[in-house]
């Protein structure tokens, strides 16, 4: 069965001299693995479409209990070269494809999550680059949401009673923030931290008060994502992009001699 999708490509590698496997995220069959013959010759038919952070549709020969596919064609609807044309931005939305790839199973169609991709790519495009972080928690959380394990930010996950105070408590395990009596579940956050969280859950990218992002802890607020992220994923394994871009954070960070 011949079938047509739009799709963003997460990545690819190589598969033989002349051909690679695509992973691609589709709107209408979710992540697909496709096998792009001849795409590795210098004159492909495919272009640059099979690029990773490439917005595009696609046609694929489908066929029922085979894990790999194959594409025919594929037609670029947009590039993201604001993110390509810069390392910064370009390290960060590779975090989100990994991320992605990370956080969902082959043929799980959730075109909610696919536009969240689309506007979080779309993003990463225009915000400072200084705050690029911010898509980057934004994408975790709404995520997570259209994956059906939304953190619960609002009061207390096992009671309901409402959180007061400088520091709150979050357990990642549980998915939620904690009250006083049910602390010793969790790891204390500064409230700050949790009334961000929330403001990204329930805003849209053109609502998000960027101005907030000078007054959290970083810190902070990644280790409580990363940390809910590894409890509610199947996938376990490290996430290269997030490491390597917390390391580009950390030596941005350090101090130059030029600046003792």
């Amino acid at each position: 069965m011949i079938c047509r999708t739009e799709g963003i490509v997460i990545r690819g590698f190589k598969m033989s001299q002349t051909s690679k496997v695509v992973l691609l995220f589709s709107r209408e069959y979710g992540k697909l693995r496709l096998a792009a013959k001849g795409a590795r010759r210098p004159k492909s038919k495919f272009g640059a479409s099979l690029e990773p952070m490439t917005w595009g549709t696609f046609l694929f020969s489908k066929r029922e209990n085979r894990d790999l596919q194959t594409l025919t064609e594929g037609d670029i609807t947009y590039t993201f070269n604001g993110i390509k044309q810069s390392y910064r931005r370009l390290v960060c939305a590779s975090s989100v494809c990994e991320l992605l790839d990370h956080m969902t199973e082959d043929g799980d169609p959730n075109a909610l999550l696919f536009s969240v991709v689309l506007d979080v790519l779309r993003w990463m495009e225009i915000v400072p680059e200084n705050r690029l972080e911010v898509p980057l928690w934004y994408f975790q959380l709404k995520a997570a949401s259209a994956l059906g394990y939304r953190p619960h930010l609002s009061g207390c996950v096992r009671c309901g009673q409402r959180l007061s105070g400088d520091r709150v408590w979050f357990s990642p395990l549980l998915g939620g923030v904690l009250c006083e009596k049910d602390r010793e579940d969790g790891v204390a956050l500064k409230q700050t931290t949790v009334h961000f969280m929330e403001h990204l859950q329930i805003h849209r990218p053109n609502r998000v008060d960027l101005d907030q992002f000078e007054r959290l802890d970083r810190r902070e607020l990644n280790r409580a994502l990363r940390g809910f992220l590894m409890h509610h994923t199947e996938n376990r394994r490290r996430v290269r992009s997030l490491d390597f871009w917390d390391q580009m954070m950390a030596a941005e960070s350090q101090p130059t001699y030029d600046s003792l």
